[in-house]
């Protein structure tokens, strides 16, 4: 017989059939094999020498079972052509066959289980005919009589031996799905938690980002503007260092959240957003000329005004770090349908495309994305102009 292909290998192989059969296994087949055969074949020997070579035969069967499937079938085919030529029925010896055929039907291929039962199928019509050819007239029963009833008997021991081995396949095959299913219940959950964590920490890397770039551009500016003015100006020098100092106490209560966020998983998102008129006012102290104009009004509270405050925050940051701070940035809110935000600054020489990437507008993108909107940011006519669109529907 041809060695089918093996059925794919399940996750986990509770049971060890992927594996080769140990030599511990071996063993015990090749030991209990031995004590058959002696003790059978002592028996059988007292009957007739075709009855102990059928029994023999049976015994090496029984010791290549897992070791070597087509030399089991080949020894248990043997034993049956020897009884069927010799005329004698190894009546105790044959009960080798319910276990060999278990074996066929818990077998892992399919096709061997296939050809297991088929074998039970020749088995039994086998035993029948010849029975009712050979062995009806010397026992006083009509040969149909001893065919049915040897039939029967291979019946019981052929195909009860192969459907016990198959429902033992069908109960390891369950528990196999069940632990399959769990396996792969604790691997989704961790492919889960993995993505949540990226998520968190990118959301965080945008939260420290605006944290960071917006409070700093102001203090570098500031910190800029109070040097140039130190000795001709003393007052906006003072209030340029109150602004430097409002801004870094913000900026640092904003970092404590975010790493206690990061420590304990604090909340999901800690950072307030920033109010538009404390955004404008440090934009305008730092030398920015903001021309503002907004139509409809903001909702209360909600995710898309704070997400829109971020938005506006980090595109006058941009503005601020990369602009020509000589000339105003143009500032356009909307807020009849959902959200639209449109800034256009005028670009800084050396700086022609210093905004179109990093952490800041990545981040802005994000939290735009996540609700249902788009951000467009790029050069244009030596201008840099951010937009930002955010449905009223957020999905």
């Amino acid at each position: 017989m041809t060695a089918a292909a093996p059925e794919p290998t399940l996750v986990g192989d509770v049971w060890g059939e992927a594996r080769p059969p140990s030599l511990r296994g071996i063993a015990v087949d090749v030991a209990g094999a031995a004590v058959f055969a002696l003790l059978l074949g002592l028996v059988e020997a007292s009957v007739s020498t075709t009855s102990l070579v059928a029994t023999l035969f049976l015994g090496l069967a029984l010791a290549m079972r897992r070791a070597w499937l087509p030399g089991m079938v080949g020894a248990a085919l043997a034993a049956s052509v020897v009884q069927l030529a010799g005329s004698q029925v190894a009546v105790f010896g044959d009960a080798a066959y319910a276990v060999l055929f278990f074996t066929l039907g818990t077998h892992r291929a399919s096709a061997v289980r296939r050809f297991g039962l088929a074998c039970v199928v020749v088995a039994v019509v086998v035993a029948g005919i010849w029975t009712g050819m050979t062995g009806g007239t010397g026992t006083g029963q009509s040969a149909t009589f001893a065919g049915f009833g040897m039939a029967a008997l291979a019946t019981v021991v052929t195909g009860g031996g192969w459907i016990a081995g198959y429902l033992r396949r069908q109960r390891r095959q369950a528990v196999q799905s069940r632990v399959d299913a769990g396996m792969a219940a604790v691997e989704r959950r961790r492919l889960e938690e993995l993505v949540a964590q990226a998520q968190e920490r990118g959301r965080i890397a945008a939260d420290m980002h605006d944290v960071v770039a917006h409070s700093w551009a102001v203090v570098a500016a500031q910190a800029d503007g109070a040097r140039y003015v130190l000795r001709t100006d003393p007052d906006r020098a003072e209030e340029a260092l109150g602004v430097i100092g409002e801004t870094a106490r913000t900026a640092m209560t904003d970092v404590r959240a975010l790493l206690a966020r990061l420590r304990h998983g604090e909340g999901r998102s800690p950072l307030v957003p920033p109010e538009i008129d404390d955004v404008m006012a440090r934009m305008q102290s730092s030398g920015m000329d903001v021309r503002l104009s907004c139509r409809g009004e903001p909702a209360v509270v909600g995710p898309v005004v704070a997400t829109a405050r971020f938005a506006l925050s980090e595109s006058l940051t941009n503005a601020l770090k990369h602009g020509d701070l000589a000339r105003p940035v143009a500032v356009e809110e909307d807020w009849r349908h959902g959200y639209r935000l449109r800034v256009v600054n005028a670009l800084a020489p050396g700086h022609p495309t210093a905004a179109s990437s990093g952490h800041g507008l990545r981040g802005m993108t994000e939290r735009v994305a996540d609700m249902g909107g788009t951000v467009r940011s790029e050069p244009y006519d030596g201008r840099w102009v951010v937009e930002v669109s955010i449905p009223a529907e957020v999905r």
